[in-house]
């Protein structure tokens, strides 16, 4: 059974794993926002597309996030290893489900690859 202790130990822990996923969700979501504003055509109408300004917006509190956590003395490779994992999820998935991309078995097997080499970078 954990104490009261331990769980309050535990919370800025938990909170700022909750930062790294929003702040790594928002940069993965304002480069699907950039892809979507780039489809318009031109350069003026991609600078002018709703799509543009979001991504900004999710760029800026991306950068809030992640300062926040910096900080707070989070470690840059944890918080960059991290970041490198949940964006390459987030990016595959965004690729294949709303652009309709497709991988090879080679392109899923380097992207295992690497995912797999990240982890062990971070294995102490």
């Amino acid at each position: 059974m954990t104490t009261l202790p331990e769980l309050q130990n535990a919370m800025p822990k938990i909170f700022h794993m909750l930062f790294i996923v929003a702040a790594v969700t928002a940069v993965a979501i304002a480069d699907v926002c950039l892809k979507k504003a780039a489809a318009d055509g031109s350069w003026v109408l991609t600078l002018k597309s709703p799509w543009m300004v979001g991504a900004i917006l999710l760029y800026l509190f991306q950068i809030i996030f992640f300062t926040y956590l910096f900080r707070s003395g989070k470690e840059l490779s944890l918080v960059g290893s991290l970041q490198t994992i949940l964006y390459a999820l987030v990016i595959l998935g965004a690729g294949i489900f709303l652009f309709q991309e497709s991988l090879s078995k080679l392109q899923l097997t380097g992207v295992l690859l690497a995912l797999t080499g990240v982890i062990l970078i971070n294995v102490k």
